[in-house]
């Protein structure tokens, strides 16, 4: 933990770097006859669906107690790999985000990459009104891999913190936040919806490299893995030298970027809830979530 001293000294470094980031911003703006045409097709979301509700769906383990029929007619983000899970197509998700930087260097040469390249063109068919909303900054080995999708993009550059104002205009530069879950918040409040409902966001993965997640496996996500996909996970983490105290410190990370996000949608009016009963959250009011199809009033902090 920071001392006070620290934390003021943070604050104002924080708040130089970001001044220094906006004039990178400004300046890439006025010359970037690209940029400026992205953003604006971007500002077409701004209050899109002002006044509705949405369901953003994690892929934490726990998304397995929803009935996922409820969201048919509903508001639907997802996230990451959400599409390994036969859940995808039920869902039938209006807007999905992709920010892990890893995704956005997947190489149709290699036989991994390449069944992650036909899994997110397959979307294509299932799911063609789908919107994908991802970085400016990494679009373009994306945007030649799938030239037929919809996308917006957000320029992602300031860091985040408590004295950082309007985070969610997305035609303008934005924080990089901890986890793409903030990003579908962040999106979402942009749109203009005025309750935010997360399913399935436990922030549980941690636990999953523990010992004892091998006997249970009730950490990781909603989908199953193959032997070999972890395997490859593992091997690359310790190539890395990923360990557990980087997941502790990354999940300690997203949790204050999480707070922050919910301080910011109670300031905008939005209601920011946790339709989950399980996971790791535990400063989000909790509501009921078949409740929401019967009573909408039935909320519990």
């Amino acid at each position: 933990m920071f001392g006070r001293r620290e934390e003021v000294a943070m604050s104002v470094i924080n708040l130089v770097d970001n001044y220094r980031r906006d004039l990178k911003y400004y300046l890439k703006f006025l010359f970037s006859k690209d940029l400026r045409q992205e953003l604006n097709r971007t500002k077409a979301l701004q209050n899109v669906h002002k006044g509705k509700r949405c369901f953003i769906v994690g892929n934490g383990p726990s998304l397995k107690h929803h009935n996922l029929n409820h969201l048919t007619n509903e508001f639907v983000f997802t996230v990451n790999y959400m599409m390994k899970s036969n859940d995808f197509k039920t869902l039938n998700s209006n807007y999905h985000l992709f920010f892990d930087p890893i995704v956005f260097g997947l190489d149709p040469t290699v036989e991994e990459d390449k069944e992650k390249i036909d899994m997110i063109d397959g979307t294509l068919k299932s799911n063609p009104d789908m919107t994908y909303i991802i970085p400016y900054r990494r679009r373009a080995n994306f945007i030649k891999l799938f030239p037929k999708h919809k996308f917006k993009f957000i320029y992602n550059y300031k860091t985040f913190t408590p004295q950082l104002k309007n985070p969610s205009e997305l035609h303008r530069i934005t924080p990089g936040f901890q986890n793409v879950i903030i990003y579908a918040i962040n999106s979402a409040i942009y749109m203009g919806f005025k309750e935010i409902y997360l399913i399935g966001v436990d922030m549980t993965g941690f636990l999953e490299h523990f010992e004892y997640n091998k006997v249970n496996n009730q950490w990781g996500h909603s989908y199953t893995k193959t032997e070999e996909e972890i395997a490859l996970i593992l091997e690359t983490l310790k190539k890395k030298n990923i360990d557990n105290e980087f997941y502790l410190k990354t999940y300690g990370k997203t949790l204050e970027h999480l707070k922050l996000m919910f301080s910011n949608a109670t300031e905008k009016g939005v209601k920011l809830m946790n339709a989950s009963n399980h996971g790791a959250i535990d400063f989000l009011p909790r509501v009921q979530y078949d409740a929401l199809f019967s009573d909408k009033s039935q909320i519990t902090n």
